[in-house]
């Protein structure tokens, strides 16, 4: 009975107050009604405040890849070749960490980057794959030439999220 009793009393205090508080309580009432009317029904577009932030972050890490698997594909030095083919797999594991380690506040945005994540962990794959098949062949294996193709047929996946991200504010 004293849990009730408790209970009781708090609710009879809760009363009281709104009741002696009139006005300092029907503009909460209010100002919480349309906090949550706007909160629920705004169309925020969370695009500028990405390029602004996040979009410089994923650019630095991924120009560092295509930086070094473009240098992968102009040596002419097949040891040196084969280093910056290793190092341009590092690095796209690098790019896939910093894209995971941001994350957009709106469903849409969250549905764009999850296609750049899937992009850059079938890229990861991919380069796994073929530096497998790299150790499995003999010397005249064309990596560059595979990971070419792969990418090729990857870059639609990517180009979703560079749709939104490019895409005209609302």
């Amino acid at each position: 009975m004293d849990l009730i009793e408790l209970l009781r009393s708090v609710g009879r205090n809760i009363v009281d107050g709104i009741r002696r508080n009139k006005l300092p309580t029907c503009l909460s009432l209010f100002a919480l009604t349309l906090a949550t009317a706007f909160a629920l029904t705004s169309d925020f577009d969370e695009r500028p405040r990405y390029r602004k932030f996040m979009l410089p972050e994923f650019q630095k890490a991924e120009n560092q890849f295509l930086a070094v698997m473009h240098e992968a594909e102009q040596e002419r030095d097949e040891r040196w070749r084969l280093l910056y083919f290793l190092e341009a797999h590092r690095r796209a594991k690098n790019v896939l960490q910093v894209i995971r380690s941001e994350r957009p506040m709106t469903p849409e945005g969250r549905k764009a980057q999850s296609e750049l994540i899937r992009y850059y962990e079938l890229v990861d794959e991919e380069l796994a794959i073929i530096r497998t098949e790299m150790s499995n062949r003999d010397d005249s294996y064309d990596y560059i030439g595979e990971w070419k193709r792969t990418n090729t047929q990857l870059l639609p996946i990517r180009q979703r999220w560079q749709d939104w991200v490019t895409a005209p504010p609302r």
